[in-house]
């Protein structure tokens, strides 16, 4: 968002701070000074501190000297597998950090021994200085000045050790990395030793095993008859005969029930249907003879039929030889009958035997079927007790190898070099700090100072926190100054009171017109003749503004009375140097008392002033009384406005009383001096007898602040006016 878009109210807030920042720069100065100072002595007075820097290579493969088909390794330096690179980096630089390796540099170097190490040389009491040492932890100091830093992209880290001296810092850099990598070593060879002796302690365990499970194997063949060969070759032996017996014993069945069905058909058979397809008839070479002369015979008889009748003997003849055959046929089939009887018996005790030996068969196979799972158990057992055992043996001798070999994964890449200057105290980083917090510690401090601060000091807060109408600001009076030779010197001694009289081309006069015109058009509908001008409390400035408003209101044509309505702090005949022996009481308490007579001329056109008169010892009800409205009716006949100067609203009662006969009421708050609960008790005291109150005036503003001066005085220059307040060459007259 650019300047120009920005609204007025984030300038108004940001104006705000800056103001406050202003008003307390004096001690947001001081502070920054303190920090700046506290910074620069603290700094000084800090050991100089010099840092070393080993570079170590960790490399995430191990060198491998067995060959990678024999297995990972048992205890492996480093890791292959990427998932998991990340973690192994940060455990070995927690490892480098380690007060197991930090104790391993202080056992080499003797810093339990080295009093400068341990920054006991710096305490000058030999009895603190004992203590200290007796106290001192050396591997603690070491890890507490060690740093380990990854290099991006690489396999690279540095080692750095902080210390007093340069030189024993490079000296325990170096000696870091090198116990680090010895611990490293050391490791590998512990845990690849540990794991050779319990390997071995495994395969002569494995060794038993191995003969229990064979000899379980050996009874368990004795006990099954499977000595001479395996369970396998047993079954297939078993299965070869069966599919055997199987066959054959379907053979016989077949050949049984062939048989029995042509015994059937032969059974059926006579002379008359011996030409009927039966195998074993159709086979017979005597039956087929006999069937072909029954044939020829009837082929015979059929021709002597044609020639002789039924009774010839020739015929006869024939009919016999035809019954010889048939009974010779018919004796013929029975025979074969009789020898298909027979085959069917001795078919039929075949059957029967070779089922017999299939059950035999399969009874042994279900018997061997049911020590199989047994014996494969046992088989299996042993099978893996010897593989478990040659896998361990392999390995217990790959790990007494890699316990020999002494290869590592870390190595120093470049020794420490002695340091030439020192790291810490950095007097630029700690002054760019201090400055930092200076500023925003000043800024917080002032902010702090103006939020404790329970006073109005603002616009804002009358319109936002008190829903008052703001009508202007009267700036602080301050001298004017006039040039003389090459500088401005003050013209003199100032009254506040009279100071728009005195100065009237002044920026406090400007603002009070600008008050008075805010107030001249608030309500256009209703003019107001008789304002009231009141505060929350005294020397809050209402007298001041009452005689400047009511200054400017005259300078503007109008006839103005200015009363001075505080019956019992008067102050208006001081200002205008009159005497205040009539004024406002007299005229109350004779109405009809000529009004030239405590009305007096003020010596500003179109003004006079009406003092208090002698002192009554009941102003409030006085100011309650009949009289008063008679009195404030007739000098409506003579003037265009009244304005009346009363006392504090939160002190008496005489301004709320005022304040019903007036048009309006206009609340002065001083600013930076008037508390937020003064002006809210007096708004609220204001409207609960329904006084109309037009709005705050805040008094008192130092204008030359910023937020408020560069506003003010860009202004005020742009219309012509110089420093003292008098009006530029060419420029008009105002107001």
């Amino acid at each position: 968002m650019s300047e120009s878009e920005k609204s007025p109210e984030s300038w108004s807030g940001i104006g705000h701070y800056l103001a406050v920042v202003w008003k307390y720069k004096w001690v947001v100065l001081a502070f920054g000074a303190l920090v700046v100072t506290a910074t620069v002595v603290f700094t000084q007075r800090q050991p100089r501190i010099y840092e070393a820097v080993t570079n170590l290579m960790i490399d995430p493969n191990a060198p491998q000297y067995l060959p990678t088909s024999s297995g990972q390794e048992v205890s492996p330096l480093g890791t292959a597998n990427t998932w998991n690179t990340r973690e192994y980096f940060e455990t070995q630089y927690r490892i480098i950090r380690s007060r197991s390796v930090a104790a391993m540099v202080v056992e080499r170097l003797g810093l339990a021994r080295d009093l400068d190490f341990l920054g006991v040389t710096r305490i000058e009491d030999p009895t603190e200085q004992a203590a200290a040492l007796a106290n001192a932890d050396p591997v603690s100091v070491l890890v507490s000045r060690t740093q380990v830093e990854a290099v991006e992209a690489s396999n690279v880290v540095l080692v750095k050790v902080r210390d007093t001296d340069p030189a024993r810092a490079a000296k325990l850099a170096d000696a870091l990395c090198h116990a680090y990598a010895d611990a490293n070593l050391d490791r590998k060879i512990s845990f690849t030793g540990d794991a050779a002796r319990w390997l071995a302690t495994q395969v002569g365990d494995g060794r038993k095993e191995i003969d229990d499970a064979e000899n379980a194997l050996m009874a368990f063949k004795q006990k099954n008859g499977i000595l001479t060969a395996s369970l396998a070759d047993k079954q297939n032996q078993l299965a070869a005969r069966a599919l055997d017996a199987d066959r054959q014993l379907r053979e016989a069945r077949q050949e049984t029930t062939r048989l029995s069905a042509a015994l059937d058909q032969t059974k059926r058979l006579d002379a008359a249907t011996v030409e009927s397809s039966v195998d074993e008839v159709l086979a017979n070479g005597l039956v087929q003879r006999l069937k072909e002369q029954m044939v020829s015979l009837q082929n015979e008889r059929t021709e002597l039929l044609k020639r002789y009748m039924e009774g010839h003997p020739d015929v006869k003849t024939s009919d016999e030889k035809i019954a010889r055959v048939r009974e010779a046929l018919t004796r013929e089939v029975q025979g074969i009958r009789q020898s298909m009887e027979r085959r069917l018996q001795t078919a039929s005790t075949a059957e029967q035997k070779l089922a017999s030996d299939a059950a035999v068969i399969q009874r042994e196979m279900e018997a061997l079927n049911a020590v199989e799972l047994e014996y494969k158990r046992l088989e299996a057992a042993a099978q893996s007790r010897k593989d478990l055992n040659t896998q361990l043996m392999v390995r217990q001798k790959e790990a007494q190898l890699q316990a020999e070999a002494r290869a590592n994964n870390v190595r120093i890449l470049d020794a420490a070099l002695v340091p030439e200057r020192p790291v810490s105290p950095r007097l630029f980083v700690n002054l760019s700090v201090a400055l930092l917090i200076a500023l925003f510690g000043g800024i917080g401090l002032a902010l702090l100072i103006d939020s404790l601060d329970s006073s109005v000091k603002n616009q804002e807060q009358l319109e936002k926190e008190f829903g008052l109408t703001f009508l202007g600001l009267v700036p602080s009076m301050r001298p004017q100054r006039r040039k003389k030779g090459n500088r401005f010197e003050p013209t003199g001694p100032i009254d506040p009171d009279r100071y728009v009289l005195d100065y009237p081309h002044s920026t406090a006069a400007e603002c009070v017109r600008t008050v008075r015109t805010n107030l001249l058009f608030m309500a256009p509908e209703r003019e107001l003749r008789k304002l009231l001008i009141t505060s929350a409390g005294p020397r809050e400035g209402k007298t001041s503004t009452s005689v400047n408003i009511a200054a400017t209101m005259a300078m503007s044509g109008s006839r103005v009375l200015l009363i001075d309505s505080d019956l019992r702090r008067p102050r208006i005949h001081r200002i205008f140097d009159l005497e205040n022996n009539r004024g406002l009481s007299n005229l109350v308490l004779d109405p009809e008392r000529d009004l030239a007579t405590v009305a007096q001329p003020s010596g500003v056109e179109n003004l006079d002033i009406m003092c208090s008169g002698p002192i009554p010892p009941n102003p409030a009800e006085l100011l309650h009384t009949a009289s008063f409205h008679r009195v404030v009716e007739r000098l409506l006949e003579r003037y265009d406005r009244i304005i009346f100067d009363s006392p504090p609203v939160c002190a008496v009662t005489d301004a709320l009383i005022l304040g019903n006969v007036c048009d309006g009421a206009v609340l002065v708050v001083r600013a930076g001096q008037t508390s937020r609960e003064m002006v809210k008790k007096a708004h609220r005291l204001l409207a609960d007898v329904k006084v109309n109150v037009l709005g705050a005036l805040l008094n008192n503003v130092d204008v030359s602040r910023r937020g408020y001066g560069q506003y003010y005085y860009q202004e005020y220059r742009s219309t012509g006016y110089g420093a003292d307040g008098r009006p530029a060459e060419g420029t008009p007259p105002q107001g």
